[in-house]
């Protein structure tokens, strides 16, 4: 009698336990269709006005802002008008829903929105350039609608190409100039002057050794993208301001090779784009 007692209390737990499994996996499996609709669907841009299929009333939406994180409610109406505004700024953007993860009640969800510029947003003026977005949010569902959700956006990251974008548009930024950062000729890739502008298309600050090493980096970027290396490189030609500086560039250079080092001309010149205290144009080999 005892084991029979044991046994039917042992398959009443196991009962439990398999529907707790079942309950939450189908929550997951719910939670995690209705976010991936709402992406796909209204965060897109595709179709805004049907954000009510997927949002409660009344929604928390918490703005996870570093220098001043707040919570904002949403209702199906105003995230309509948030997604339109998108659109009014960058067009119909492209969007891509790079990760999605639910468990329970909660789905995290990652994205890239890609767009251009057609409007002005905030300081930066109307460019027609691409500007990309980075974001991920945690979305809390009930019920088959969202009810909560936190956000995080790469908003650094996206002034950062607006600036440039705004840059370029005034002729401030190499992207306006008349030539590439490098032209390749059979076998060889000749590589245009280099100076130290940093990523906002401005000159770099901290005095020469910053400047030289920034020079520097932007030509191994310059190698990098062509699939080339330092080594690579068959001639270097150094413009310099002033031949004092001489001595400390070299000390920066040799550190960018190990003990094969290219051949190199340096030359004093009076001046230099940007007033630059320093500019670098080479030619790397594909066979070398």
């Amino acid at each position: 009698m005892k084991n029979y007692t044991f046994t039917i209390l042992l398959l009443w737990i196991i009962s439990i336990n398999s529907n707790a499994q079942n309950t939450a996996m189908h929550t997951t499996t719910s939670a995690e269709k209705t976010v991936r609709d709402f992406l796909e669907t209204v965060r897109s841009g595709k179709s805004p006005e049907r954000v009510s299929e997927f949002m409660a009333d009344s929604v928390k939406a918490h703005q996870l802002n570093s220098e001043h994180p707040e919570i904002i409610n949403r209702t199906p109406a105003n995230y309509a008008q948030h997604v339109n505004e998108f659109i009014q700024a960058y067009g119909h953007y492209q969007f891509e829903v790079t990760e999605l993860i639910a468990s329970n009640d909660k789905v995290y969800a990652r994205w890239k929105q890609t767009g251009n510029q057609i409007q002005d947003v905030e300081e930066f003026k109307a460019t027609g350039l691409p500007v990309t977005e980075i974001g991920s949010a945690v979305y809390r569902v009930e019920d088959g609608k969202i009810v909560e959700y936190w956000i995080q956006v790469d908003r650094k990251g996206t002034e950062i190409q607006q600036q440039n974008n705004s840059n370029i548009k005034s002729g401030t930024s190499k992207g306006d100039l008349p030539f590439p950062d490098a032209y390749i000729f059979g076998d060889a890739l000749y590589i245009s002057g280099q100076i130290g502008l940093d990523q906002t298309g401005e000159l770099i600050k901290g005095g020469f050794e910053a400047e030289a090493s920034k020079v520097m980096e932007n030509l191994g970027n310059v190698l990098r993208k062509n699939k080339l290396h330092y080594k690579n490189l068959i001639n270097v030609t150094v413009y310099l301001t002033t031949m004092d500086n001489y001595v400390a560039f070299n000390n920066i250079y040799r550190k960018y090779f190990d003990k094969k080092f290219p051949a190199r001309v340096c030359v004093a010149v009076k001046e230099l784009p940007r007033q630059a205290q320093i500019e670098i144009a080479a030619v790397a080999g594909f066979n070398y």
